[in-house]
């Protein structure tokens, strides 16, 4: 059977479920599925749109109200939504026409107001669709949800860093909201602001960017094309409070990046301490800096063991190769 697939979101802001549905999206492409990504409502999220037309991605938005998916869909179509309310309207229209419609669950955060009423009502609607979650810790409070970690396109990286240079520079990439514990980063630069090898770097935009500090070793660069922050940094460290798999996680592993990060979420089944980067006790800027300062102090032989055992581990493991399969899988369901 023929089917045309339909990446369903809705998108205000770049992010991980962007991240991921670039790369969906080539991966489907790759394999002559033919896909494209409708918009709920057009946001003016220019710097996904850009992305998106930079990899001859096919996109189209809706109006913003569920009688426009009624008559955009049909019965060679395959529904995948992506975050709760693509999820909650995809699942009803789904029904209403009678069509197959995939799931995947990205947010590990539970949030707070509207959103966690929402973040409620899609997973008690979530027995209306095939579902894939992203980590464990999301899919077990999901109905029959299947893991399907994240993948990323696996390219030799521009340049392998053979050690640390003068100055150590560390990174946060991703939204500036609670749960990505941008507030933990600026603690942890503060902390270490009398350390002159060591700066800090944010690349990202978000709720959280007018409450953060200005202090002399941190920089932010707001948002920027991921292909350009890798060579702007050799520590990524993931400050966050609660995930899913992030994205970065995995592209800084292959792009020969280090990372530290707080053991929430999947993050734990990918990086095993002191082997392929290092893992904080605990989302404090405490535990956050210990991780880090250990860092720093280990040997250039450590490091490199470290980034070729990463590398090595996003090549075999999160390139796509697996993750075809399963999607194929499910959309034939």
């Amino acid at each position: 059977m023929n089917y045309n697939v339909i990446l369903f979101v809705d998108s205000s802001m770049m992010g991980g479920i962007e991240t991921h549905l670039l790369e969906l999206s080539k991966l489907l492409t790759k394999n002559n599925i033919s896909n494209s990504i409708l918009f709920y409502k057009d946001h003016s999220n220019d710097a996904f749109y850009k992305l998106l037309d930079n990899d001859n991605v096919n996109y189209e938005f809706l109006t913003g109200n569920i009688s426009s998916l009624l008559s955009k869909v049909n019965t060679n179509t395959v529904l995948h939504t992506h975050g709760y309310k693509a999820g909650i309207i995809g699942r009803l229209v789904s029904k209403i026409k009678g069509i197959h419609c995939v799931s995947t669950y990205h947010a590990g955060e539970r949030g707070e107001g509207r959103v966690k009423l929402y973040n409620y009502i899609d997973k008690l609607l979530s027995p209306l669709s095939t579902n894939f979650a992203v980590s464990n810790e999301i899919g077990n409070k999901i109905h029959s949800a299947e893991l399907l970690e994240n993948f990323i396109s696996i390219n030799e990286p521009l340049a392998k860093k053979q050690q640390f240079g003068s100055i150590v520079r560390v990174g946060f990439v991703g939204r500036l909201s609670h749960e990505k514990g941008p507030d933990i980063f600026t603690q942890v630069a503060k902390a270490m602001a009398n350390n002159t090898k060591v700066e800090f770097h944010i690349f990202g935009d978000g709720p959280l960017k007018n409450e953060l500090p200005t202090l002399p070793n941190l920089n932010f660069h707001g948002l920027t094309k991921r292909d350009q922050i890798w060579h702007q940094i050799d520590v990524l460290l993931i400050s966050s409070r609660a995930e899913g798999l992030p994205m970065t996680l995995l592209e800084a592993m292959a792009n020969h990046i280090i990372v530290v990060s707080t053991p929430v979420g999947a993050i734990p089944n990918v990086i095993s301490h002191e082997s392929n980067g290092y893992l904080a006790d605990a989302p404090t800027a405490k535990f956050c800096e210990d991780a880090l300062t250990h860092l720093i102090h280990s040997s250039v032989a450590k490091q490199q063991s470290i980034l070729q055992k990463a590398y090595t581990l996003v090549e075999a493991r999160f390139s796509g190769e697996k993750q075809i399969k399963q999607i194929l899988a499910a959309y034939k369901h």
